[in-house]
């Protein structure tokens, strides 16, 4: 079960960034944003459940940025 967790969070997190880099979505929409945050949420439980700290940490640091960029979307709406 932990390992679909962490392959989720991987194919979020890919798929992101990859329709990032091809111009289909933009780094600040609410799709890309909202596929960061899943694919962090998922890395991080699976990272946590693996004792993978500095794993954790960069994706909690990862998340953290995703979300203020997510609440100045809706500050700014």
């Amino acid at each position: 079960m932990v390992e679909s967790v962490g392959w989720a969070g991987a194919v979020f997190s890919l798929s992101a960034y990859s329709l990032n880099s091809l111009n289909i979505i933009s780094s600040q929409s609410l799709e890309y944003l909202v596929m960061n945050m899943l694919g962090c949420c998922f890395l991080i439980v699976y990272a946590v459940y693996k004792k993978a700290h500095a794993s954790w940490v960069l994706n909690s640091i990862w998340l953290l940025m995703t979300a203020v960029a997510l609440i100045r979307i809706f500050m700014v709406s």
